[in-house]
């Protein structure tokens, strides 16, 4: 998928970008944990994660509700990402997965029928508006006592790089232009979620997340992943000139020998929604 296609995920789906997910996923995984453990998420809970990608995520929820529990994994990639999940559950010994092919801003589920709805870095690539309208409709899902757990970049500008790179805000602005994609996602859309959920009738509660990852550690492979990666795609895609990104990628290798180097992340919102009741 591309974003020329018009679609949501404007990286792709390639076995390059599964991969960088997986170091992604590995890098935030404490985090991820201690959200679906503030989300209260346990035995024999019905779930939903939703843009479940290739279901990294899905096989920890799975384990958490155990055999009497389901979780219910959506993503509209149905070549690569989802018979990625199946296979991935099948040989976890996982049968209480179940993988949907949908669109997000087509997808729905009856009201109050959900014990919760986990989320993380997938409504960004939504307009304002579509990622509105599902945050809306997530917390219908919503059993009385039940709890969404949505995580997304809230200022998406703060991520930087010490000492500081020339250039660097020109490489995050073209990030954040191809994040949005041709259907103009919301790389912030952190920011909007806690109204919506409250307008919904949730009990909202925020927390915040970051990191500040140094060289010749294992986590420095997902900044350095991600620019190797990406840049070039920015480039074709023009939302980068050539030039900057030879420059940039130059003073980055320094960066990458450079022991007092740290890299900073953009800030995670993390948006637990709790719809009163049990």
């Amino acid at each position: 998928m591309s974003a020329a296609d018009g679609q949501l995920y404007p990286f792709g789906y390639g076995d390059e970008e599964l991969d960088r997910l997986g170091v992604q996923h590995r890098v935030w995984h404490g985090e991820n944990q201690r959200l679906l453990s503030r989300a209260g998420y346990g035995q024999g809970h019905t779930l939903v994660d939703l843009g479940c990608g290739p279901g990294l995520t899905t096989l920890d929820l799975a384990r958490r509700v155990g055999p009497k529990g389901r979780v219910i994994a959506v993503d509209r990639d149905g070549e690569r990402s989802i018979p990625r999940l199946r296979e991935a559950a099948d040989a976890a010994g996982l049968e209480n997965v179940e993988a949907r092919v949908a669109d997000l801003e087509e997808f729905d589920l009856p009201s109050e029928t959900i014990d919760g709805v986990y989320s993380r870095w997938v409504l960004m690539y939504l307009p304002e508006r579509e990622a509105r309208a599902l945050a809306t409709r997530i917390a219908k899902w919503l059993r009385p006592g039940g709890v969404c757990a949505l995580a997304e970049f809230c200022n998406f500008r703060n991520i930087c790089v010490y000492p500081p790179i020339e250039h660097f805000g020109l490489v995050v602005d073209a990030l954040m232009r191809t994040a949005a994609g041709a259907r103009g996602g919301s790389p912030e859309i952190g920011c909007v979620l806690p109204g919506v959920l409250h307008e919904a009738g949730l009990e909202v509660e925020l927390g915040v997340v970051t990191k500040a990852i140094r060289p010749a550690t294992q986590d420095w492979r997902w900044p350095d992943d991600l620019f190797r990666q990406i840049l070039p795609m920015l480039v074709e895609r023009g939302h980068l000139a050539g030039r900057i990104q030879d420059q940039f990628m130059d003073e980055w290798e320094k960066r990458s020998r450079d022991p007092s180097a740290i890299f900073f992340s953009s800030p995670v919102l993390e948006v637990i929604g709790r719809r009163p009741g049990e």
